[in-house]
């Protein structure tokens, strides 16, 4: 199936999205919207469906071995990671000091327990981070394990945990079924909800629906690719108005990544298979340069913001800005610029650098054998 550059800007937007809602709950500002984060923690819910999708395209695309497959996704996702995660941990005390004395927003409290369980245990925290695995270690024995250091980092340990088994999982969901195997997943999905109440945030038990449906989403979308596959006489926009009109009987917010994921597809699906309209429009905008440039550094838009904002946070005391909406405009404002300023650095230098790296060791995997398979002489 062809890449989706369109998902390439969804990610932008999402990583957008995320730095403008905890921006929001650092300022003075309150009301529902602002208590909810603008909702930001379904922008990444989005992003674990997006993933489901990514990690299924590229196992069924470029079949490998275990080994080159999960050392290629570490040089994806480590470096800049752990750049960050290296900032946060120098800056532990300073973002202390600024939660204590910053506006009195909406998660200011919960902040500043992060902080304080942060610099409380942070041998144990560190030792969890460094290999990205803070995921699985239960709150009552790690306070604030999701979000200590780096708190947006909960979501880079789901996300590794992911990657970790995905191609175990993605074999398990895709191959015949049969007995035994079916009493393993009934097995494991009692395990699973044995232990979640217990597990933090990132735990990826809470979220294996997510992937899994990430992962159908790439099984339709490249079936349906196929010319003469009997997906392809599926109306698509009739089911896409079905699953909106049952998403929004439930009559929950909760239900937002999910219109956002079933419209995007349909979009995608429609602007592929050329039908115009609001579609091809959609395709145009997110193909645009200014889309795919912000998309193109979402990894590190999303890990470097949270330094920012507690730099510009640190600012704004200093400058004395204490009213609501002025105090808003210069956060929000001042947050973006540097953060783009900073992720484009971090993606340039770190980021594209390693992960051309762990493409080239996928190509020199595949030029080896290929050369074995030559005969003497040739």
């Amino acid at each position: 199936m062809r890449y989706v550059k369109e998902f390439e800007a969804l990610r932008g937007v999402l990583a957008i999205w995320v730095v403008v809602g905890h921006v929001a709950t650092a300022s003075v500002l309150h009301g529902r919207l602002i208590e909810a984060k603008l909702y930001n923690f379904y922008a990444v819910t989005v992003f674990i469906l997006l993933s489901g999708f990514a990690i299924a395209a590229l196992i069924d695309k470029k079949p490998e071995g275990y080994g080159l497959y999960i050392t290629r996704r570490a040089f994806r996702i480590f470096p800049v990671y752990l750049f960050y995660l290296a900032l946060s941990v120098l800056l532990a005390n300073f973002a202390l000091e600024t939660w204590l004395n910053a506006p009195s927003g909406v998660m200011q409290a919960a902040r500043i327990k992060i902080a304080t369980d942060t610099i409380t245990y942070w041998p144990w925290h560190l030792a969890a981070h460094l290999p990205a695995l803070h995921g699985l270690v239960p709150p009552s024995l790690l306070p604030s394990t999701d979000y200590a250091f780096l708190g947006q980092a909960w979501s880079i340990s789901l996300e590794w945990q992911y990657y970790l088994i995905a191609p175990f999982f993605i074999a398990v969901l895709t191959t015949k079924m049969n007995a035994i195997r079916i009493g393993l997943l009934l097995l494991g999905a009692l395990a699973v909800a044995f232990i979640l109440p217990r597990m933090p945030e990132s735990f990826i038990g809470g979220w294996l629906l997510d992937f899994t449906l990430g992962i159908a989403t790439f099984i339709f979308m490249k079936y349906r690719d196929r010319e003469a596959h009997p997906l392809r006489s599926i109306p698509i926009v009739k089911v896409w108005a079905l699953v909106i009109a049952g998403l929004l009987l439930q009559r929950s917010v909760s239900v937002l990544p999910y219109l956002i994921w079933a419209t995007v597809i349909m979009l995608v699906i429609c602007a592929r298979e050329k039908e115009g309209g609001a579609a091809a429009l959609f395709s145009r905008v997110a193909n645009a340069r200014p889309l795919q440039w912000i998309g193109s550094m979402a990894y590190s838009v999303y890990l470097s913001h949270m330094i920012v904002l507690i730099l510009v946070l640190r600012a704004v005391q200093a400058l004395g800005i204490d009213e609501p909406w002025p105090q808003f405009a210069v956060l929000v404002c001042a947050t973006l610029a540097g953060t783009l300023v900073i992720s484009r650095l971090s993606y340039v230098f770190i980021e594209l650098p390693f992960h051309q790296y762990g493409r080239n060791i996928g190509q020199r995997a595949q030029t080896i054998p290929a050369r074995a398979n030559v005969p003497p002489g040739e």
